[in-house]
């Protein structure tokens, strides 16, 4: 699973001897993951997130552990050079710096305001000293941006400094590195997770639902029947709603970056969906069918005036083909697909 910042909000709750948010801040040469890519490891040891796994990974967990002992950050250099054949641990050949940043008890409200903005879909920036040659603003020392009005929201370990960065930092600056105010700053703007919309509660949307949620998407199940609607059923959907069919268009469910997806039990219900989604923004729409069945839904809206190469957009039948059989497969076939429109797009 992807690093969480409700993961972070409720382990500076629990913990009050801190964790660490690992985040790669340089890189080159061949590395698992990029600029950005952060971690949470807890004084355990244990970890939310990964910032490319091996040995590389080994000696930041063992870094965080000790910075979180010290009550410290720091910025640490790893080098993944090694000896390049293949019984080496470090084979990649390349080099990263992660900023291991200690977050306290006292940065709980930060951990809060950045969960509370992204939960309402709104976009935060954090802004982290990485060094300054201002020793009262440390590395580490950390700044929540509203992006749109530029104001400030949260603060710690730079309280005379803040304001400053606020003025200096513009917003279309992407996740990196930024001089300001005599600061090396981490920009890192945060949107809020991509939304998945699952129709049909039935055997396929568990393991989906599972899957999803792995991916970090935030997600709502509807179906039509009470018995299939409830939140034990799907303990990591954020919302579990019965609705008719025929009538989803109060949910306010449509955006640039939801994922429909419709995976109901009859082909009358997956037509009555489509016309309501179509013209619609999102990022992805896939039906689940036979190319018999999928296809006929896709004439009858056509014949009935629907623009054709919006409907022939649809992906239908949903999902990768790699022979699924099982729910399981199934589900893995469309996530494949999923992740596949969502990083082409990004």
């Amino acid at each position: 699973m992807e690093f969480s910042w409700e993961t972070l909000k409720n382990a500076l709750s629990e913990n009050a001897g801190g964790v660490a948010i690992c985040t790669i801040i340089d890189k080159h040469g061949s590395v698992p993951r990029g600029i950005g890519t952060r971690m949470l490891v807890q004084a355990d040891g244990s970890i939310e997130g990964t910032i490319g796994g091996g040995i590389g990974e080994h000696e930041i967990i063992t870094r965080a552990c000790q910075a979180i002992h010290k009550t410290e950050s720091l910025v640490v250099k790893t080098s993944l050079a090694g000896e390049q054949g293949l019984d080496s641990p470090a084979i990649c050949g390349g080099w990263f710096q992660t900023l291991i940043n200690y977050w306290s008890t006292n940065d709980i409200i930060l951990a809060e305001k950045i969960t509370l903005t992204l939960g309402n879909g709104d976009p935060v920036t954090l802004l982290e000293i990485v060094n300054s040659s201002d020793p009262d603003c440390p590395t580490g020392a950390k700044l929540v941006v509203d992006p749109k009005s530029r104001r400030s929201l949260a603060e710690s370990g730079m309280p005379d400094t803040g304001g400053k960065l606020v003025s200096a930092w513009l917003t279309e600056q992407k996740t990196g590195i930024l001089q300001l105010c005599g600061c090396k700053v981490l920009v890192t703007p945060l949107a809020p997770p991509p939304r998945m919309v699952i129709f049909g509660a039935g055997h396929l949307a568990i393991p989906l639902v599972e899957m999803a949620s792995w991916c970090g998407f935030d997600i709502t199940v509807i179906d039509d029947r009470q018995e299939f609607s409830c939140s034990a059923r799907f303990p990591r959907a954020r919302k579990v709603l019965v609705a008719p069919m025929e009538n989803i268009r109060g949910f306010e469910l449509s955006s640039v970056t939801t994922y429909f997806i419709l995976i109901t039990r009859e082909h009358r219900h997956d037509d009555m969906l489509l016309r309501q989604l179509l013209g619609t923004p999102y990022a992805y729409l896939g039906m689940i069918g036979s190319r018999r069945r999928t296809t006929k839904v896709k004439e009858r809206l056509i014949n009935d005036g629907f623009p054709a190469d919006e409907v022939h957009a649809v992906h239908a039948p949903i999902g990768l083909e790699i022979g699924a059989q099982t729910p399981e497969e199934i589900a893995i076939s469309i996530m494949a697909e999923v992740i596949a429109v969502k990083n082409r797009s990004s």
